[in-house]
């Protein structure tokens, strides 16, 4: 998995259990926001939170990339 700083462009190459372990807090409030953009919708059809947190997983990168407020962003995975 490859991480890329947005303010200062330094690359950082790490496993996904590091990038889990070391980036707990902002999947956490990518994973938040995600969950709130979804329940607002009018068609939200998920049964129960585990089928959210498979979406929210599934789309790792775009999700953490764009529902996260961290300065680390995945370029690659």
């Amino acid at each position: 998995m490859i991480l890329k700083n947005r303010r200062t462009r330094e690359t950082l190459e790490i496993e996904y259990s590091e990038f889990r372990k070391n980036f707990a807090r902002e999947i956490q409030v990518a994973f938040e926001s995600f969950r709130k953009t979804e329940l607002n919708k009018p068609f939200y059809n998920y049964k129960d939170d585990n089928s959210m947190e498979f979406n929210f997983y599934f789309q790792l990168q775009w999700n953490f990339n764009n529902f996260g407020n961290s300065v680390w962003y995945i370029e690659k995975m």
